[in-house]
């Protein structure tokens, strides 16, 4: 070897013996803020009691245990909040329809009109349906005055009775020919079934219309049914006479209030909902049947351990979180409940109060030592 080469060799050398002391002097600091462990203390520090109860090899000086953030446990409301969209739907609702055949000759309906039960809306012309009705009282006033003599006869023995029961039969069926000739003249009137408003009539005075032929429809409007599909998994947070609140494009910025009404018996197989009716009541005469409605419900559900979503582990045995007790990790398994505002409801056994880890899990195991070095108050909310 050429004698300029050893210059460099011996400065290589220092340089290197500098580094390996700079490290061995910084070994305790780097084993804190790595939390490996730290080389043996020498053998005439005598350990004092907190040393005693340190790992094997961690001395005076290191903190102990896996550095962790924590966060609180709190408590929620599973509470729903469900936004349904329905159809409103008349308390009652009918089609008024022509019970015979004839001609208009009066007509009181008018769209959006109300009407009262038992008011006339519609008059066909009934004249020959009144000469009906009194030829057949002429009828039955006849049969019954033969009925009558021959009753007479019959008590004075003049009288057969034979006679007197073919006089019975005729008043009887004259009887049956004027209710009928009475009920064809009723059905020359129509009348509304209740209170409620007409819509548009499709017919005129001076058409001639036939028996079951549309007229207009007719509704009650006092109280609209607004029906829509709720998940089954819903229906048992379904409280009768649940309140709710309702929205419709028909009436823009205005919030109706409602009461479920009823639930349907049966769920559909098909999509595994229900059939609700929410009642709205309509004193004011706002709404209108056939209009959507978005309807909201608040679903109440129970209270479950409230944990942040950070806190949540997976495995192969399931869902778990790491608690702190004593300064150490303690594996809690628990069931996902729902995910709400950034926390998780579980159901487990965790206690509102208990702190759980949120950061530094990857190194946890049961039992381990900890060494909380943040927290998060909030964690839970």
């Amino acid at each position: 070897m050429r004698p300029a080469a050893w210059p460099v060799q011996i400065t290589v050398l220092a340089v290197l013996a500098a580094a390996a002391w700079g490290g061995w002097s910084q070994r305790d600091r780097l084993a804190s803020l790595l939390d490996l462990p730290a080389a043996p203390a020498a053998a005439s520090q005598a350990p004092g009691p907190a040393a005693a109860r340190r790992p094997v090899g961690v001395p005076v000086g290191v903190p102990v245990g896996v550095p962790v953030i924590t966060a609180p446990v709190g408590r929620m409301d599973d509470d729903l909040l469900l936004r349904v969209v329905g159809t409103g739907r008349a308390r009652r609702a009918v089609t008024l329809r022509a019970e015979a055949d004839g001609r208009i000759v009066a007509m009181t309906l008018g769209a959006d009109r109300p009407v009262q039960a038992g008011a006339l809306v519609m008059q066909l012309d009934d004249t020959d349906a009144r000469l009906a009705v009194t030829l057949a009282e002429t009828r039955l006033a006849d049969a019954e005055r033969a009925q009558g003599r021959l009753e007479t006869l019959r008590a004075s023995g003049a009288a057969a009775v034979a006679r007197l029961d073919e006089a019975e039969t005729v008043a009887a069926i004259a009887r049956l020919e004027l209710a009928r000739a009475r009920a064809a003249l009723a059905d020359r009137r129509l009348a509304a079934p209740f209170d409620g408003v007409a819509g548009l009539p499709l017919a005129e005075v001076g058409d001639y219309v036939s028996e079951g032929e549309a007229i207009a429809s007719f509704d009650d409007r006092s109280v609209i049914d607004v029906e829509l599909q709720l998940p089954e998994t819903a229906l048992p947070r379904l409280a009768p006479d649940s309140a709710v609140l309702a929205m419709t494009p028909a009436a823009p910025g205005t919030r109706f209030e409602g009461r479920v009404a009823a639930v349907d018996s049966r769920i559909d197989p098909g999509d595994r909902t229900a059939l609700v009716r929410v009642a709205i009541d309509n004193a004011e005469d706002r709404l209108r049947p056939g209009a959507s409605f978005t309807v909201t419900l608040a679903l109440p559900g129970g209270s479950f351990p409230a944990v942040p979503e950070l806190a949540l582990q997976f495995s192969r045995a399931g869902l778990y979180v790491w608690r702190i007790a004593d300064d150490a990790a303690e594996r809690v398994p628990v069931t996902l409940v729902r995910r709400r505002d950034g926390a998780v409801l579980v159901e487990g056994p965790l206690a509102e109060g208990d702190w759980v880890v949120v950061e530094g899990t990857q190194r946890l195991a049961p039992g381990k030592r900890v060494r909380v070095v943040g927290s998060n108050p909030a964690g839970a909310e």
